[in-house]
């Protein structure tokens, strides 16, 4: 089963809400933001340094290798748009702040701040078309 909009914690989307992993939204994502990810994600799985190396951080390492294909789903969003900051890289890495500031700018441009209890949230897609979340 899909999961449903929830409040992001954590990571580049803390404090928004994040579309369903089967949500439209994520298909919506503009080219230029995929291709903006995709260098620093190559870069940060070639070679592969740092916290991703860790075999509890596999599915991270899978989203980051997805996003650096272009081929990011809902789920690996919701991951990678989740995911602290320090599981990218040490706070000194260019590398990893070249990939977390990316993935801000895509949470900003594909969630929301949460609302009142009980509002609806709409995102606007990048062609213009309003994309609501159940």
């Amino acid at each position: 089963m899909a999961a449903a909009a929830s409040l992001a914690e954590s990571g580049a989307a803390q404090g928004r809400i994040l579309p369903g992993t089967d949500d439209p939204t994520w298909t919506a994502v503009s080219l230029h933001l995929r291709q903006q990810l995709r260098g620093p994600a190559h870069e940060l799985v070639s070679p592969l340094q740092g916290p991703l190396k860790a075999r509890e951080n596999s599915h991270l390492l899978s989203a980051v290798r997805a996003a650096s294909r272009m081929q990011a789903t809902g789920a690996h969003w919701r991951l990678l748009l989740t995911a602290s900051r320090d599981f990218f890289g040490s706070p000194r890495s260019q590398r990893a702040q070249r990939l977390y500031e990316a993935l801000e700018q895509v949470a900003d441009e594909h969630a929301v701040p949460a609302l009142d209890q009980g509002a609806e949230p709409t995102v606007r897609s990048s062609g213009g078309q309003d994309l609501s979340w159940r």
